[in-house]
């Protein structure tokens, strides 16, 4: 994809195709017995599942797939998946696919359709806002993936706007940057849309604020490093340097997987800095 190719800088994502409304059943009637005019005995409403505290491992694998890291991630999360689903826990289980999903999409796409799918499901079940974030991170990086840019960005803005301060605000506005810049290029190997470079830039403005707020290296490093893609796009090699200096500095104090400082000193090299 052109994107990896002169961006190099972030999640490739997966997960299917646009999501269908859910289909609302009607509620069943009880009906009256027309002799007596007594009511029908009403079924007893089945307990709730108690849900239990998300398992610790979901924190720790999503922090390995913002470093992009994505194999431990991946291999932690997908018998977790399971378990939670098999026991009900809405919450966790969304989560768990939403973060497995983001593990998967930078190989395969398609492959992270299903768990990225579920997340969704989950989140319109749950409506909890950390839920929705992740699920809609996962489907809009999926989407991203197969190029259905329109359908990724606005399922980024409601990843967003779910919880604008949230955790995963800044990691939304990222990933919605990327969609931005691949739109720029309008399906041409030269940039043919230059105001959606000017979306992607006032997106990264937001994760930075968001990453800095949360004394986040590795977002603020992503934000940056795609900030330095916009610059070399436009031709300002001065800036796309500056920034990518930034960057790395910022992924090596947070440890970042090859997987983002070989993108971003791709990039360098592209942009013949020094």
């Amino acid at each position: 994809m052109k994107r990896l190719l002169v961006f190099c800088a972030a999640l490739a994502m997966v997960s299917g195709c646009k999501k269908d409304d859910d289909t609302q059943n009607p509620d069943e009637v009880t009906e009256t017995p027309a002799d007596t005019g007594d009511e029908a005995p009403q079924e007893p409403a089945e307990p709730e599942v108690p849900q239990e505290p998300d398992p610790p491992e979901i924190a720790a694998a999503r922090l390995q797939v913002l470093l992009t890291d994505f194999a431990p991630a991946a291999a932690t999360l997908e018998p977790m998946i399971k378990d939670l689903t098999e026991r009900q826990q809405f919450r966790a289980s969304g989560l768990a696919a939403a973060w497995y999903a983001l593990a998967l999409v930078s190989d395969i796409a398609e492959n992270a359709k299903e768990p990225a799918e579920y997340a969704v499901s989950m989140a319109d079940k749950t409506q909890d806002a950390e839920v929705i974030a992740a699920a809609y991170i996962a489907l809009g990086a999926h989407q991203l993936g197969i190029e259905s840019f329109e359908e990724a960005a606005k399922s980024l803005e409601k990843a967003y706007d779910a919880d604008r301060k949230g955790p995963e605000a800044a990691l939304a506005m990222i990933v919605y940057s990327e969609v931005r810049i691949a739109m720029a290029f309008g399906g041409t190997d030269q940039i043919s849309k230059p105001e959606e470079l000017d979306a992607a830039e006032t997106a990264l403005g937001k994760a930075k604020d968001l990453a800095t707020a949360q004394s986040s290296d590795i977002l603020l490093g992503r934000a940056l490093v795609n900030e330095a893609a916009i610059a070399r796009y436009r031709s300002d090699k001065k800036k796309a340097c500056k920034l990518l200096a930034e960057g790395m500095t910022k992924y090596k104090a947070a440890s970042a997987a090859e997987y983002l400082t070989s993108g971003a000193q791709a990039l360098k090299d592209a942009a013949l800095c020094k």
